[in-house]
């Protein structure tokens, strides 16, 4: 007998009785999902009530288990998502060269993402030509793409494709779902490091909480507030970040790293305009560096690897 019922009443009841779901349970019903077992209705109605309540770290390492368990997994360094997208305002999705640059410096890169034509934001598929990204439609080829040329995007209906139709439930009953939580963790490349950038204010220690709790394999990742809820690290700001480990969740806080004074690209492959050209640098800088950090666990050090990169990717782009 299916679990559903079981686990709507769970969340469900009133403010006294209701509680989170536990990881087995969070597991169980999720797997009977996948599998059919459960109509999109009443996962749908379990969702957002789990969302009502801000989903718990067992919750989503229950369905994010129930996800990889379907997955066959890669070996990569670093795994990427990329399902925000980016507000015009806040510029272009920078992360991507910042992805580019660690790749050209020998990390193994597998980004995935989702790309939402009615949130009206730039996200990073629409620029991966830029950068000679390859695009690739099964694990399989990821595979071939990594030994290649060390960097591939895995769109999410190729790997999940029932977690892609959970994500579109957010225009279909104006809500956000935890699946926008559990996607970003579901790291189909198997990559021994990550980097999640959340928005909403405790989800960045969430997103460190939920690795801790997945614990399949043992990785190193790096939480924080990313420019719109994206895998950018917004260097202006000053934030307490999270880094999962197999020993637990560590909590760090950065001061701003922004650089004045900063060498620029004559021109973006991407478009960015003169204005926002210093921005951009210190972008991809902050990032690659919080990356590295998942490595180098040296902020300073960190920093310096990547204004290094940076500094050596504006030369030679200058001299081409």
């Amino acid at each position: 007998m299916s679990i559903i019922l079981e686990c709507i009443r769970t969340v469900g009841r009133g403010e006294r009785g209701r509680a989170p779901l536990s990881y087995e349970q969070a597991f169980r019903v999720m797997t009977e999902y996948l599998n059919g077992e459960v109509g999109d209705d009443q996962m749908a109605m379990l969702l957002m009530l789990i969302r009502v309540q801000n989903e718990t770290q067992q919750e989503i390492a229950g369905f994010v288990r129930a996800f990889q368990a379907l997955i066959p997994q890669l070996s990569c360094d670093m795994d990427w998502p990329l399902y925000a997208g980016k507000r015009a305002s806040a510029g272009k999705p920078w992360h991507l060269l910042a992805a580019r640059l660690l790749a050209d410096h020998g990390l193994s890169v597998l980004l995935h993402g989702y790309h939402d034509p009615e949130a009206g934001r730039e996200h990073a598929e629409d620029y991966l030509a830029a950068f000679d990204i390859p695009i690739v439609d099964s694990l399989e080829k990821a595979h071939t793409a990594l030994s290649a040329g060390k960097i591939a995007y895995l769109p999410l209906h190729a790997f999940a494709p029932q977690a892609q139709k959970m994500l579109a439930w957010k225009n279909r009953y104006g809500l956000r779902t935890p699946i926008n939580t559990v996607v970003r963790a579901l790291n189909p490349g198997g990559g021994r490091f990550g980097v999640r950038g959340s928005f909403h204010p405790g989800f960045q220690k969430l997103h460190a909480e939920i690795e801790y709790e997945v614990g399949k394999t043992a990785h190193a990742v790096i939480s924080f507030k990313g420019q719109s809820g994206e895998s950018e690290y917004n260097p202006k700001v000053s934030q307490t970040v999270w880094l999962s480990t197999p020993d637990g969740v560590q909590e760090h806080y950065w001061s701003s790293c922004y650089q004045e004074e900063v060498v620029t690209l004559d021109t973006c492959p991407m478009g960015t305009p003169d204005t926002d050209k210093v921005m951009m640098a210190n972008s991809v800088i902050a990032t690659m560096a919080a990356v590295l950090f998942t490595r180098e666990q040296d902020w300073a050090k960190a920093l310096a690897t990547a204004n290094g990169y940076w500094q050596e990717y504006v030369q030679k782009a200058h001299r081409a």
